[in-house]
């Protein structure tokens, strides 16, 4: 029969790794949750963060408007659609 400290101990160790499982999975869903970039000529030119920021920043019509604060890039999370349009 475990002491208590053994059972205490073998908590700690599945709570960890559940941590760092949940951890690890919610860093991949944020990652995946950015909408792709499509395939108009404006994202095909350039990746810069301050060519984004021109049409995304206030939005219109045809841009929607950025829900986050500014990461300085884009393309980190945001990466173009896989089918053109």
């Amino acid at each position: 029969m475990p002491t208590e400290q053994a059972s205490a101990k073998t908590l700690m160790y599945i709570v960890c790794v559940i941590g760092i499982i949940f951890s690890i999975v919610m860093v991949i869903l944020f990652f995946n949750a950015a909408p792709a970039r499509s395939y108009i000529e404006d994202h095909l030119k350039s990746t810069e963060a301050s060519d984004c920021l021109k049409c995304h920043l206030v939005g219109d019509e045809e841009s929607p408007t950025m829900p986050h604060l500014n990461l300085g890039r884009c393309v980190l999370c945001h990466g173009l659609a896989k089918e053109p349009r």
